[in-house]
């Protein structure tokens, strides 16, 4: 999570977090607080910061990055193959939108389960990862210290959009078709944020 006094950042796993700390770590900007790479707490929702002492998240904005679905579905595959000592993890469960979760003691489940996790609603703005300068620059810098300068292109970390390319070739209509049905939250949210000009999420749902 990034704290600052207007916003704060929800850090939904495989959406270019390590870069978005990294930005905020780099511009040192008085009154923003980025949690540490290396504590599982800096993937915490509000409810459960809330939970674990006085801090109250109050009426900072609620600002969140995103990627579509399939996208997602096969970074936290290979990152869990590559990083998280199970190499033999099957692909097949990504297919239908399914993620491995060590959180909830090694299952499959709906990639929807992050939504709800984060409490996403129509209060939430967010990032486009595929066009986080923009966001950047159009919905979070007008919230930091007057005179704060753009944004430039943002590193990307932990990043292999080739590899990525190459997975999401195989999939098939059916495939698409499936992950959106196992995954109505996530797949109406992406619809409505690629296609909105303002990248803020209108919640129908």
């Amino acid at each position: 999570m990034i704290i600052a006094d207007a916003f704060l950042w929800l850090h939904l796993p495989k959406t270019g977090g390590t870069s978005m700390n990294r930005l905020f770590r780099e511009r040192a900007l008085p009154g923003v607080a980025v949690d540490p790479d290396d504590t599982p707490q800096k993937h915490d929702s509000i409810a459960l910061r809330e939970s674990r002492g006085p801090w109250r998240a109050g009426q900072r904005r609620r600002v969140i990055t995103a990627r579509p679905l399939h996208r997602w579905l096969i970074s936290d595959w290979q990152h869990k193959r590559r990083h998280m000592n199970l190499p033999d993890l099957p692909f097949d469960p990504v297919r239908s939108g399914l993620f491995y979760s060590l959180r909830l003691g090694g299952t499959w489940v709906a990639a929807d389960w992050w939504l709800q996790y984060f409490d996403l609603d129509e209060g939430v703005t967010a990032l486009r990862l595929e066009h986080l300068q923009d966001d950047l620059n159009r919905l979070l810098l007008p919230l930091l210290p007057a005179g704060t300068a753009p944004f430039a292109p943002p590193p990307r970390e932990n990043s292999k959009p080739e590899s990525i390319t190459a997975f999401e070739s195989t999939f098939h209509q059916d495939d698409l078709a499936r992950m959106a049905i196992v995954n109505p939250r996530w797949s109406a949210w992406e619809r409505q944020l690629y296609s909105d000009d303002l990248g803020r999420v209108r919640w129908v749902i």
